[in-house]
């Protein structure tokens, strides 16, 4: 076992977890904004992550571990790849310090109220990532939060996307369209098809929960409703799924306007 010593941070109560798999564990490490604590990796895995960072740059301890024990340390998580890293949940900014912190003349962001799957929530991280969606905004109450298996979905995507949470979903609309943003709820049920739409260029697109949908209140909310129009074989589609092809048929919509 080697181990280096570190002066780290003090643990806020109840706010610590563990990330693992490379990619999610390697995007913890390269932000400046988590806090970590220590490192456990197998032999092999270590290799695989100095080939990619220097950790000797990062203010974190490094322990060697067979993957036996990490599968013990992480109560039988069978794909961490041989590698864990224990942090701290992401310090979230204040509504108006997101918006910000974003482009002031032209941004996408993605509002999710109220999904409370960490597959869904981990996969949307992941296809904002991968069609440059500038940020997510979460709702506190009935919502995942931030857990080892929505950082293993996203696939360090949390580490990289901006994301922010709110408390009140009527206000943090109000907040936005008072800094431009165009409001679009998602919505099968909808009149109006994403294609018909000239999208300005701040976005802000709701999507609802994975069970009910919208809630009435957010849709009363949007500026417009708008629906993907697919065939009638199939009466919706998953939210993580309808996230995915909005971002990219808006991102490449914005990308050409």
């Amino acid at each position: 076992m080697s181990k280096r010593s570190k002066k780290l941070p003090k643990k806020r109560q109840n706010s610590d977890y563990w990330i693992y798999g490379h990619h999610a564990v390697v995007g913890a490490l390269m932000n400046e904004n988590r806090v970590k604590y220590e490192v456990y990796f197998t032999s092999e895995a270590e290799k695989k992550l100095k080939n990619e960072i220097k950790l000797e740059n990062i203010n974190v301890i490094t322990i060697k571990k067979t993957r036996d024990e990490i599968d013990l340390l992480l109560k039988g998580v069978s794909n961490h790849q041989g590698i864990c890293l224990r942090v701290e949940k992401i310090q979230t900014p204040q509504l108006l310090d997101f918006i910000k912190n974003l482009n002031e003349k032209r941004s996408i962001i993605f509002l999710l109220d109220q999904l409370d799957d960490p597959q869904n929530v981990g996969a949307i991280f992941r296809s904002a990532l991968a069609f440059n969606i500038d940020g997510i905004i979460l709702t506190n109450n009935n919502s995942v939060t931030e857990n080892s298996f929505l950082a293993k979905t996203a696939s360090s995507a949390i580490d990289k996307v901006p994301f922010t949470k709110i408390q009140n979903i009527s206000s943090c609309i109000k907040i936005l369209k008072d800094n431009g943003y165009w409001i679009y709820g998602l919505d099968m049920k909808a009149r109006s098809s994403i294609t018909e739409i000239k999208f300005p260029k701040k976005i802000v697109f709701v999507l609802g929960s994975e069970s009910k949908g919208m809630r009435k209140i957010t849709d009363s909310l949007c500026d417009e409703s708008l629906k993907i129009k697919m065939s009638d074989n199939l009466e919706s589609l998953n939210v993580s799924n309808t996230a995915a092809i909005m971002m990219f048929y808006v991102s490449n919509i914005n990308l050409k306007s």
